[in-house]
């Protein structure tokens, strides 16, 4: 299942393996255009140009929730 080849098929058997097994055909038709929209997102983004510094702040700070 290559990047912008994605099928109905893989879209059917991805929500099966996450428990949506009651999913319409209406809705893995919507499901797979979101999946392909977002990969095509995904694609542009220049990830690699960014350091840690892009980094949110919260993915660095210590646990606080610890006694």
């Amino acid at each position: 299942m290559g990047e912008g080849a994605l099928t109905l098929d893989d879209v059917r058997r991805m929500a099966a393996e996450i428990g949506l097994t009651r999913l319409t055909q209406q809705h893995l038709e919507e499901l797979l255009r979101a999946t392909q929209a977002s990969q095509v997102r995904r694609g542009k983004l220049r990830i690699n140009e960014l350091t840690y510094a892009d980094e949110p702040a919260h993915v660095f700070a210590p646990d606080t929730s610890a006694p």
